[in-house]
């Protein structure tokens, strides 16, 4: 097979697996992601403390599917990743009962993006680069991206023989082009938004698990970050998660009308008052659960030359987005 050159939109873990599809079969890859760092949903949130990180997206990970889970024992030997033992419960106002599933949960050490950084060396990733426009010259296409730490606007010199979209459905959409078959495939797609908050307190909560699933509240989940292995901070470090619903109602406030809302369904849930935290952000993923995942794992436009792949196409995990890699790969290739 002729080697093609590869632009890959977006450095979550579904574009970096397909990255490295790729190029281990000997064709070159071009990735271009909007944020500052690669991991996408998998990223971290720093402060300037540096003692303060937090898992603001993904929380963590299973493996079910052997191709992963030959990955996930690659990445543990790497030291990037390692079971995250909890402990899980269930909890609703204080009551704890037991948690659902028995798979492993992993996470990526020291912090959730570990694994996604060790996919991305050795690989082509222009970063704070927000593609705008896909411009088809002949039978190849050519990229502009917005410069977001400069605010210029560029034409990138290289052609691309093949696009691979991994970004939302809702962001493919503006960027495909008009007679493009995949466009009925990403309308079709939902991705609920997600808050998040995240705080910081001088003294412990003093609860008896690491990460709960959280019933009958504005919340669906918290963790303590601390429990996670590799962590290690001087004070004790909280992530929330409201639950779909919630973050579709208040998807538009700010985070001084969302915050005190989520604190007071923290305090709820645990059934106790809260000391004054440190620190406490938010964040809103405008796009992050897929609402109806497509099993499909990825879907294409040949005329076109473009894949788009992503956990929508496959499944609402972790392990989804991986596997959704490895099929926009198989198809290129």
């Amino acid at each position: 097979m002729k080697s093609k050159h590869v632009a890959i939109i977006g450095a979550g873990l579904s574009g970096l697996t397909c990255a490295q599809k790729l190029t281990g079969k000997g064709h070159r890859v071009t990735i271009f992601d909007k944020g500052r760092g690669v991991a996408g949903r998998m990223s971290v949130r720093r402060t300037s403390d540096p003692s303060l990180q937090f898992d603001h997206g993904a929380q963590y990970f299973t493996a079910r599917h052997p191709a992963f889970q030959q990955q996930v024992e690659k990445w543990i030997q790497q030291n990037v990743v390692a079971i995250w033992e909890g402990p899980f419960v269930s909890l609703e106002q204080g009551e704890i009962s037991a948690a659902p599933g028995q798979d492993s949960r992993y996470v990526g050490t020291p912090g959730m993006n570990a694994l996604c950084k060790a996919f991305a060396k050795d690989l082509e990733i222009h970063c704070s680069q927000r593609v705008s426009q896909m411009i088809k010259s002949g039978s190849s296409w050519k990229i502009v991206t917005d410069e977001l730490t400069s605010n210029q606007i560029t034409e990138q010199p290289e052609v691309f023989d093949h696009i691979v979209l991994t970004i939302p459905p809702a962001q493919a959409i503006n960027l495909l082009p008009e007679n493009s078959s995949l466009h009925n495939t990403c309308k079709t797609a939902i991705m609920d938004p997600c808050r998040c908050v995240m705080l910081a307190f001088e003294s412990s909560l003093n609860v008896d698990f690491g990460a709960a699933f959280v019933q009958n509240s504005p919340l669906r989940w918290i963790a303590c970050e601390n429990s996670k292995p590799g962590r290690n901070s001087q004070y004790e470090c909280w992530t929330l998660h409201a639950s779909p619903e919630w973050s579709r109602q208040y998807v538009d406030d700010t985070h001084e009308i969302a915050l005190p809302l989520l604190l007071d369904a923290f305090a709820t849930a645990l059934g106790k008052s809260l000391p004054v935290p440190v620190h406490a952000n938010s964040h809103c993923w405008l796009y992050a659960i897929p609402r109806n995942p497509l099993s499909e794992g990825s879907f294409q436009d040949a005329e076109n030359q473009i894949t788009i792949c992503g956990d929508w196409c496959h499944e609402a995990r972790v392990e989804g987005a991986y596997m959704s890699g490895l099929s926009a790969a198989d198809k290129i290739l």
